[in-house]
């Protein structure tokens, strides 16, 4: 699940895809060894990684200041996407935990350089993305590419403004509350705020997108729409979303290769409720290689846990531990109304978050009162490698001609 993530794929084929530079072809990694595929990754990240400058450290002390307030600043041209670079301003801003602390985040602000500003400003694209591991060197702000900044620059295309914020954790403290509605929907909205004092002529309107975990996340926020509106919401587009975490977190540590994302859900959602003990929940053997999530973002964590799956990979009370799975109950999305409208759109053919597990909550979000348009996309998967489309690339015609009508004929809630 891009449960979580962004870029899954079977491990060789992510790797080979992600390592942009190197003489080794898709199929020799499909061949490598498991030494071989963590070699890989490692390589991939660090090709990958900008430095992590005192920009992302949040001061000390960190005084109050409301949710969404604007801590500093910076211009860059650091990032690269699909060869050329890419202007984008940092933004590091106060954002809230899930029970209300203050706490710093982290994210980026993306304006089409090629054309002049419109008349009552840019319209706005939030990003919610998809999840990228747990570490601090783990916030996509802090990816040459941005992540999925190929799909980021379609929205470019179309004049829209782009506002990408890192979930609170990633590019700052490391202790991002995995899959927390309550606090990635938290972050979503800080960082609209914070982008609107960072640079001048963002529109009052913007929609939501979000993938994966990015999509639970844009859900979550939609959810907390009906109770604390956001002025000038249009609605929100969700790609193959973690929605039911119950269901995906069993369905991840038993379906191979993605059992890199139990140890991940663990972590995280301890860093959110200190109750929950990873090491009631892993094996020792997957419990000792739960360091590697401090440094080590998705594509390492998924090849590190390559071999281990079902039993070798989760304690029986995995699926117990009442700490852990009252987490995941809390955090799925579902049982209330969401602010619409929505545009829920699924790969047919998704192993990550399968039409399976995502149909009956389309099911019941239309039963609690959602505005939702439910449509599976026969043949696509969760992302795109190797020659498999992912949800994202094979709908988004779709996601621009939704989002352009929503800001043509929809006023605001």
């Amino acid at each position: 699940m891009r449960l979580v993530g962004t870029r899954i794929f079977s491990v060789a084929a992510v790797l080979s895809a992600a390592l942009v530079a190197g003489p080794m072809t898709a199929a020799h990694a499909d061949d490598c060894d498991q030494a071989c595929q963590i070699d890989w990754a490692w390589t991939a990240q660090r090709q990958n990684a900008l430095p992590r400058t005192g920009f992302h450290d949040a001061p000390r002390p960190l005084r109050w200041a409301p949710s969404g307030t604007l801590i500093r600043k910076e211009t860059t041209s650091d990032y690269v996407v699909e060869g050329k670079p890419v202007q984008a301003v940092r933004v590091l801003y106060h954002s809230r935990t899930s029970r209300g602390q203050d706490v710093a985040a982290s994210g980026v602000v993306l304006v089409p350089q090629d054309r002049t500003r419109p008349a009552g400003g840019w319209k706005v694209v939030v990003d919610a993305h998809g999840a990228s591991g747990i570490g601090a060197g783990c916030a996509p702000s802090l990816m040459r590419d941005l992540y999925h900044g190929n799909q980021m620059v379609r929205f470019l295309e179309q004049g829209y403004a782009v506002v990408a914020p890192d979930y609170a954790g990633l590019g700052t403290t490391g202790r991002p509350e995995l899959l927390n509605k309550t606090a990635q929907a938290e972050d979503l909205v800080a960082a609209l705020r914070s982008a609107r004092q960072a640079v001048p002529g963002l529109s009052r309107d913007w929609v939501l997108w979000g993938h994966s975990q990015g999509g639970g996340a844009a859900l979550g926020f939609a959810e907390r729409q009906v109770r604390r509106p956001e002025p000038g919401y249009l609605g929100a587009v969700v790609t193959s979303p973690a929605a039911d975490l119950t269901t995906l977190a069993d369905h991840v540590a038993n379906t191979s290769p993605y059992g890199g994302f139990a140890p991940l859900l663990a972590q995280g959602a301890a860093f959110s409720n200190p109750q929950i003990d990873p090491g009631r929940l892993l094996t020792p053997t997957a419990l000792r290689r739960l360091p590697v999530t401090r440094t080590g973002c998705l594509n390492v964590t998924t090849a590190v846990y390559g071999d281990l799956i079902g039993s070798t990979l989760v304690e029986p009370g995995y699926s117990t531990d009442p700490q852990f799975r009252g987490y995941l109950r809390d955090n799925s999305l579902g049982r209330a109304r969401v602010a619409g409208p929505v545009l829920f759109l699924q790969g047919g053919a998704d192993t990550v978050t399968p039409p399976s597990v995502n149909q009956p909550v389309a099911e019941a979000l239309r039963g609690a009162g959602s505005d939702l348009d439910y449509r599976v996309y026969p043949g696509l998967e969760h992302d795109t490698y190797n020659g498999v489309t992912g949800i994202d690339d094979g709908a988004m015609p779709d996601i621009l001609a939704w989002i352009k009508t929503r800001f043509t004929t929809a006023p605001a809630e």
